[in-house]
């Protein structure tokens, strides 16, 4: 079976051209450099425990920003916690 590696994958490419809109977005460069780190953030949209970060503590135009990334990468329908976590911050607006 070929080895397959993370750094090749569709997702791990993505995150790596999108890295300066996310770091802008207010993600820490730590969890978008991480696999483990980004798949437990989307998956459970709560704070990164190593960094702590949050995502109550980025600005409105963050939220906007990162919604919009992630959505044209994910797709609107995604199904994530994280996306889920930013359309509730969005809507109390």
């Amino acid at each position: 079976m070929p080895f397959k590696q993370n750094n090749k994958t569709p997702d791990a490419l993505w995150r790596k051209r999108s890295r300066p809109l996310l770091i802008a977005a207010g993600l820490p460069e730590a969890v978008i450099d991480d696999e483990r780190r980004w798949r437990y953030l989307l998956d459970h949209g709560v704070d990164d425990f190593h960094t702590g970060w949050t995502p109550q503590e980025i600005t409105m135009q963050q939220v906007a920003d990162m919604l919009s990334l992630l959505a044209a990468h994910y797709g609107n329908e995604a199904d994530f916690e994280l996306l889920r976590t930013l359309r509730r911050r969005s809507d109390e607006n």
